[in-house]
Parts: C-alpha cells; sequence; structure tokens
C-alpha cells in the first residue's frame, strides 16, 4: 500500500512516445497463439494534452520530477559518447510502440515508475515468448541506440542483430522488432508476412483498436492479464472471455478503460451512498456495495497483511458486518498504511457474539473492542448508524468528525459522487499523497470504478 505509483502511472512510458498516429500494421506482428498484446499509440497532440493533466504536467516538467528533463539528457549523453543522434531514439519512440507476449502472466503494474532505468531493464530482460515492436525512420540505427541504453553489447549478424546475448533484433520496412529469443523473432516476421497467422485477423476487436484514436490500447486473453489497484485486490477474470483496453488525454484528464466481454450477462444496480458525509481526513476512500461480499474481502485483504488464521478471523468478521449493511466504505493513508472500514447503516444485534469468536476483547468505558492480530491491534466500535473496524480509535475518529470538514464540502470529489452504477468505486486524493511523499503541492485525483452492463464488465480510470 505504500506503492506512490498507483495504476494511473501506467501511462508514464507512454509520455515519449508522441508525435504521430498509431498505424495499424504493428498489430501484424503478433501470432495468433500470443495472448496479450498493449500498444504506445501518439498522435501530434498527445504530449500536449497529457502536459495539461496536473499529474502528468508535474511528473514531466523540471519544476516538479523533470521526467522530460532527464531522458533528454540521457540522450545527449548518448550522442557525446557513441556519435548516435538522438532523433533515433526519439524517432522510434514518438511513432507506434507494440509489447506482446505468450504464456506470461502480464501485470499491468509491471509498466509503471518513475526510473527511466526500470523500463530498460524490461527490456533487457524480454521473455523468450515475447517482443517489442518500435515503427522507425532507423530500423538499422536503433539496435545500437538500445544497445548503449539498455548497457549491453551490440554486433550484426547478417541481416540481424544481437544486443547482449538474448536480445534478438529484425528489420521489415519501417519497423524493428526485439525479441526475447531467435524463435520468436523468426515467428514475428514470419506472421508479419503471413495474414493468416495474425491474431489481429482472428479477433474483430482489433477493428475498434485500429480505427480509435487512442493513447495506449491493447487486448489479452483472462489468463494473461493481471491488474490490482491499491486497496482492490486482484482483479479476477473468473467471467471473462476476452479484453480489450483502451485510453485517451483530453480537457485535462486522462480516461483509461478496461472493457471485459463476458459469458454471462450482469447488471450493476443504481446504489445510494452517504460516503461524503465522512471527515476528509485520508487520500484514499473506497465504496462497495455490500452484495459484493468479495470486493469486501479482496479490499481488506490488500490492507491488512496478516498470517492465514488471522486472515480467517477477519474475513469471517468482514462476511457478518457485510451482511448486516447496505454500504461498505474504505478510508485510509496509501503512504502510511492507515485503514478504517466502515459498515454503513448496520443492523447486526448480535456482534458482541460474533466479536467474541473471533478473539476480540472489549473496553466498556472506551466503548470499543480490540482484536490483536499479531503486531496489529485492530480496533473495533460502533458509531450512530455506523461500525468500524481499523487502526484507528473511536476517539480519535470522533475527534476527525468534530474537526474537519466533509467530504461534501470540497468540489474536488463532486464527479465521484456522481458514480450510481457501481460494483465498486475508488477516489485518491494524489495530490494530498504526493505532498506528503515527495513535499510537492499539486491539486491531483484519480477516480477508479467498475460496473457491468450486458455481457460487458468496464473498469474506468480518470486522473486529473
Amino acid at each position: 500500500m505504500k506503492r506512490l505509483e498507483v495504476f494511473v502511472l501506467i501511462l508514464l512510458i507512454t509520455v515519449f512516445t508522441s508525435n504521430m498516429l498509431a498505424n495499424s500494421d504493428i498489430f501484424s506482428f503478433v501470432h495468433k497463439d500470443y495472448d496479450f498484446v498493449l500498444r504506445f499509440s501518439k498522435g501530434g497532440s498527445w504530449y500536449q494534452e497529457l502536459k495539461k493533466v496536473t499529474f502528468f504536467k508535474f511528473v514531466l516538467d523540471r519544476k516538479g520530477l523533470g521526467f522530460e528533463d532527464a531522458f533528454l539528457r540521457l540522450l545527449e549523453d548518448m550522442k557525446y559518447r557513441t556519435g548516435i543522434d538522438p532523433e533515433v531514439v526519439t524517432d522510434a519512440i514518438s511513432s507506434d510502440v507494440l509489447f506482446a507476449s505468450k504464456g506470461l502472466d502480464v501485470n499491468l503494474m509491471e509498466f509503471v515508475a518513475f526510473d527511466l532505468n526500470y523500463y530498460f531493464e524490461l527490456i533487457k530482460t524480454l521473455a523468450s515468448n515475447a517482443i517489442v515492436v518500435f515503427e522507425t525512420k532507423n530500423p538499422q540505427k536503433l539496435p545500437r541506440a538500445l544497445a548503449y541504453l539498455l548497457s549491453l553489447s551490440y554486433k550484426q549478424v547478417g541481416t540481424n542483430y544481437i544486443i547482449g546475448d538474448s536480445l534478438f533484433c529484425g528489420v521489415s520496412g519501417r519497423y524493428l522488432v526485439v525479441a526475447g529469443s531467435k524463435q520468436a523473432l523468426e515467428l514475428a516476421l514470419k506472421t508479419y508476412a503471413t495474414p493468416e497467422m495474425q491474431l489481429a485477423r482472428s479477433v474483430r476487436d482489433f477493428d475498434r483498436l485500429r480505427a480509435g484514436t487512442f493513447l495506449v490500447s491493447g487486448y489479452a486473453k483472462p489468463g494473461a492479464l493481471k491488474l490490482e489497484m491499491p486497496g482492490t485486490g486482484v482483479v479476477k477474470w473468473e467471467n471473462a472471455e476476452q479484453i480489450i483496453f483502451y485510453s485517451t488525454a483530453s480537457a485535462g484528464s486522462f480516461n483509461f478503460t478496461i472493457e471485459q466481454r463476458n459469458k454471462t450477462k450482469l447488471v450493476s444496480k443504481k446504489s445510494s451512498d452517504a460516503i461524503l458525509e465522512l471527515p476528509n481526513a485520508w487520500n484514499y476512500y473506497m465504496v462497495i456495495s455490500s452484495q459484493n461480499t468479495e470486493n469486501v474481502i479482496a479490499s481488506m485483504k490488500s490492507w491488512f497483511k496478516g498470517t492465514e488464521g488471522e486472515l480467517t478471523k477477519l474475513i469471517s468478521l468482514f462476511e457478518y458486518l457485510t451482511s448486516l449493511s447496505t454500504s461498505v466504505y474504505t478510508t485510509g493513508r496509501i503512504e502510511t498504511g492507515e485503514f478504517l472500514f466502515i459498515f454503513d447503516n448496520f443492523v447486526g444485534k448480535d456482534f458482541e457474539v460474533q466479536l467474541s469468536k473471533v478473539g476480540a476483547r472489549g473496553d466498556v468505558q472506551k466503548q470499543e473492542w480490540y482484536l490483536q492480530l499479531g503486531a496489529t491491534q485492530l480496533h473495533i466500535f460502533k458509531y450512530s448508524n455506523k461500525f468500524f473496524v481499523g487502526l484507528l480509535s473511536k476517539e480519535r475518529y470522533l475527534q476527525l468528525e468534530r474537526t474537519r470538514k466533509k467530504l461534501k464540502d470540497f468540489p474536488i470529489f463532486n464527479d465521484f459522487a456522481r458514480i450510481t452504477n457501481y460494483e465498486f468505486k475508488v477516489f485518491i486524493d494524489v495530490g494530498d499523497l504526493v505532498k506528503s511523499t515527495l513535499g510537492f503541492t499539486l491539486s491531483s485525483k484519480l477516480v477508479f470504478w467498475s460496473y457491468n452492463s450486458d455481457y460487458f464488465t468496464f473498469y474506468r480510470i480518470v486522473l486529473s
């Protein structure tokens, strides 16, 4: 929970893949047996649109993290040491860039980092059944530049290139293919020349990805993709047939959508919650419908790291509390791990019996219970029509209610409140998180939610 790079930072790498609309031909390198495809494609306006998003402006500008300047300095150093023109690299990453793999458990969070070296390492350790494809004006020059950036050796073998011991590169027209094995390179080049071998020819959704103007887009078979957002647990694709994802940037916001096609029809009912009545004391807020116990348990496991026996106790307690509530709220501070689960409109009458079953002890004077799980002591209390479990005492919570304004008093929460059809929804005050961890001041937020509609489940992320 202490990771700053919440799912929204997946887009950092795309900052440097700008200036040209995606050419659909890059999908043609992906063999039909591959199960994950990720394309970075940028139109001429993407870079400027990204800089209108407060968070990305902070990441890029020298007044913030200075990501842009760091990258340009690296390229100038490359020119000084090797004579390679920086344009060889900037051209390659300003057009289409594609990653595809087979048989891997791809975690989208693995594409998230502040350090440029992290992305170089991803290429350096490319799996044997994975490829990276660059669209470039200089396909013959790019391997040497990549070798410098990756701090690896470089040699030409016939018309192909080898970087280090395990990166095999081949050229086809304006594309450079980098593969984790000689076999993967040969398969990619053969697939490009053989339409009936191409994944994009057998999956109709690629027509949508080709037709759309997207910043990041891709396709995945359910078993190939892993997604975990702070406080939500790992997203499960049990009912999924296939998944596509796509993103845009406009009007100061970055929008990312994962679209899951299901085997059965599902519908998210309209929910009414009172999350905006809570005090503005944390940087993380999540709302889960009480009908979705699985998401409640997943959220709990994300915040509490304990033994199997300790988790069993909490699961039993949370299932009981959820069944007798209308909504469940998770609040917390990502950088410290402080959390508080709030069960709204709780109507249970025998909760003391349930607490004794899991080993909680009561304090009559303070009107709260304590559950010791390893080195962690959980505070449990009832107040008004709500039931609380977390790291805050009842006294501390009541103090926050008295001294802090409510969420509804802050316009930044307006969009969050308008989401009424959901399985869960999450608000992260990115500005507060950056302030508390890095000391910079900015106004930035991330809203993440999931909902079902007919045969589809959607996961939406909006960062501003």
